[in-house]
């Protein structure tokens, strides 16, 4: 899983190196940033900072103090040697400090995974009982924040020798939040890929299985058949793939299908590098000049009050410019420069009878609900766009179409 860069409410407001020390008891050794909690709040809060007993020992520890949170694990490192004092028990604890709403779960993994090898580097180096030791610790709560807050992830080096890189430990925020909510992926959608796939060899065996069935054209339900895979199983795969920012869905083209540009045309008018991608990914040709930038825009502009597709290659022959419409309707589609107009089919309760013989298999399919477009009753009952279109068309007064703007 890739990590994430936390949002407002959910960044680190602080964080916190407790110790106990002999002396003086619970202490703050280090804070970033400086002075975030004072003494008192401090003092307020320490019986939760510190494992004076072993119920309270690798525990995570969830304290809420008016609009704040702090998440700790105190801990108790055995010392194979006399350290400090001599004591050969080092009592601790690292403690985030969050909003009061924030989720706690990223950091609890965090926080046991860095404790977990400080354990490990103190027993193979002493690396928290060596002399001078608490100027790297700093350091390391210097990079654990700002990492994390800026970039969803940092790198930690708990090695002695600060040259010496081989004991690293990567943190990363991830919130599982994130991947409970995969895209909803229809029998119908079809998958556009955006990234490169040729190496299949880091894909597990459904993924590599799949990948030569890829053609940007059939829906996921053909995906399936072809492959013989379950359809759940060929839905997860893509899921992953648009996670990784490798594909995108759309509904399936046709030319009698009516799109309109989005004002999201405007946003790569001084973007050259999407102008260029643009033009690579529409040209049908390479040894034919053209199209440029231009005659592209232009194209996209006759989608201002709608257009169906076969309009626009009869009217404006994009293919006298080079341009295959097709793929200039796939690449607005999966940049958001067009939406497609869909229709929802709703059937009416007749009051004169029986429904005509004509839309009684689509009423007893359930898809006359306005929840299946046209596309999905096409998938669903395995029929021609045109048949459908047909049917429904001439059972007119049984049926309300409900128009909505998608991909």
């Amino acid at each position: 899983m890739k990590s994430s860069i936390p949002s407002d409410g959910n960044r680190i407001e602080a964080i916190i190196f407790v110790e106990f020390d002999n002396q003086v008891g619970a202490k703050m050794s280090y804070q970033v940033p400086q002075n975030f909690f004072d003494e008192r709040t401090f003092k307020s809060l320490e019986t939760y900072f510190i494992a004076r007993t072993l119920q309270l020992n690798d525990r995570l520890i969830v304290t809420e103090l008016e609009n704040l949170k702090t998440i700790g694990i105190p801990v108790r490192i055995q010392h194979s040697h006399a350290v400090q004092n001599g004591r050969q028990v080092s009592i601790l604890d690292i403690v985030i400090v969050t909003k009061l709403a924030a989720s706690t779960s990223p950091y609890e993994k965090i926080l046991k995974k860095l404790i977990s090898y400080l354990k490990i580097f103190e027993q193979e180096n002493r690396f928290l009982s060596s002399e001078g030791m608490l100027g790297r610790i700093q350091e390391i709560l210097d990079s654990i924040y700002h990492g994390i807050n800026n970039y969803g992830h940092c790198s930690v080096n708990c090695s002695v020798n600060v040259i010496d890189e081989l004991n690293v430990i990567k943190l990363s925020y991830i919130n599982m939040l994130d991947y409970m909510r995969p895209p909803v992926i229809k029998d119908s959608d079809v998958p556009i890929v955006v990234g490169n796939l040729q190496d299949i060899s880091a894909w597990d065996l459904s993924l590599r299985e799949l990948y030569g069935f890829f053609d940007n054209q059939k829906p996921i339900k053909l995906l399936a058949d072809k492959s013989r895979m379950h359809i759940r199983q060929v839905k997860k795969c893509v899921q992953s793939l648009i996670y990784y920012n490798l594909a995108a869905v759309i509904s399936p083209i046709q030319y009698s299908n009516t799109y309109y540009v989005t004002s999201n045309i405007h946003s790569i008018m001084n973007n050259q590098a999407t102008q260029e991608e643009c033009i690579r990914y529409v040209r049908i040709s390479e040894d034919k000049p053209g199209p440029s930038w231009e005659s592209i825009f232009s194209l996209y502009e006759t989608f201002q009050t709608g257009i169906q597709l076969k309009k626009l290659f009869m009217v404006e022959a994009p293919f006298r410019r080079n341009v295959n419409e097709r793929r200039l309707v796939e690449y607005g589609l999966v940049k958001g420069i067009l939406k497609r107009l869909h229709k929802f089919p709703i059937y009416k309760n007749s009051t004169d009878g029986n429904p005509p013989e004509e839309i009684e298999e689509y009423i007893q399919a359930g898809v006359l609900d306005g929840q299946h477009s046209f596309d999905d009753i096409c998938i669903k009952l395995k029929l021609r766009l045109v048949k459908v279109q047909y049917d429904l068309e001439s059972c007119g007064r049984y049926i309300v179409v409900i128009q909505k703007l998608g991909v």
